[in-house]
């Protein structure tokens, strides 16, 4: 890469840090506004104060409200057949843990069924079930201590396996009743996900950073899809699926979503104005574009 390229390269980056770094600092104030309610059900001041336009979210994917679609659920078409006979259906117990875990192992199960149909049959799949979250500490995976409303906890999380797709998802489980206002444990995630994965280089092409949550609430499931417009935190939500019936359809659903379709343009850049970088992020940016090229040479 000759200087004038580098040049070029450079104010590519620059531009799209200016912008990121506008959604970085609005998504770290949701996240500690959040973090300091006491109240779990997050109401429609509570909403507006944060900045989040809350919507619903069609199971099969039609759009609503206005919202833009990141996600679709895979076409029942290209979902392959489920050996049933090999899922380990269990009986309904009440109680938080058991009914969380109940659903999220049967779930597990049914989705590890999908994988081995397509590595069977060879297909190329887009998604990777490991870590897409890497922060340290890992302030948005779970809270446990006694001084929290209730436990929950993210776990796993899936990606792309192509830096194209800046998408990324996990399921949720809360140790809790389900209620239909957007909850404090599902902001939490969605949005230290989201921010950690926007300060990541590998993903500098991109402006938008979609998130997909399997939600978990005893014996009953939602879904929320999210993504940041550089002015507000986009949030849709489905209603709730009731699984403490064993209803093989409820599984399909959840696993088409689970292997779902990424789309929407994630390279468009943000319509806002970005901010000014300091003197610390121009260095941080010039050391990481100039170690790439030093490793681009190397290989070449």
């Amino acid at each position: 890469m000759d200087a004038e390229r580098f040049q070029m390269v450079r104010q590519r980056v620059r531009a799209r840090v200016k912008k990121t770094a506008v959604v970085h600092h609005d998504l770290t104030r949701i996240f500690n506004a959040t973090k300091n309610f006491s109240r779990t059900a997050l109401t429609n001041g509570d909403l507006e104060s944060l900045g989040i336009k809350l919507s619903h979210l069609d199971l099969e994917g039609d759009p609503h409200g206005g919202h833009q679609t990141f996600y679709q659920p895979l076409p029942k078409s290209e979902l392959p057949a489920i050996d049933w006979g090999s899922i380990e259906f269990s009986n309904w117990t009440e109680g938080d843990s058991d009914e969380v875990h109940r659903v999220e192992y049967t779930l597990q199960h049914v989705s590890n069924e999908v994988w081995c149909s397509w590595l069977v049959d060879d297909k190329q799949v887009s998604w990777v079930q490991q870590g897409c979250y890497h922060e340290e500490p890992r302030v948005a995976s779970g809270e446990h201590t006694p001084d929290v409303p209730y436990e929950w906890q993210t776990c796993a999380e899936f990606e792309a396996s192509s830096i194209d797709i800046p998408h990324c998802g996990f399921r949720l489980y809360h140790y809790a009743q389900p209620e239909e206002p957007l909850r404090r444990s599902e902001v939490l995630p969605i949005v230290g996900y989201m921010r950690w994965r926007l300060t990541q280089f590998d993903y500098i092409r991109h402006y938008t950073f979609p998130v997909v949550v399997i939600s978990i609430f005893r014996s009953k499931v939602r879904i929320l899809h999210a993504y940041h417009d550089g002015n507000h935190l986009h949030i849709s939500k489905s209603h709730f699926v009731d699984f403490k019936e064993n209803k093989r359809g409820n599984y399909e659903l959840l696993v088409r979503w689970i292997h779902g379709v990424p789309c929407g343009d994630t390279t468009a850049p943000l319509s806002i104005e970005g901010e000014e970088l300091d003197e610390s992020t121009s260095k941080v940016i010039d050391h990481t574009l100039k170690r790439f090229l030093r490793k681009s040479r190397a290989q070449g």
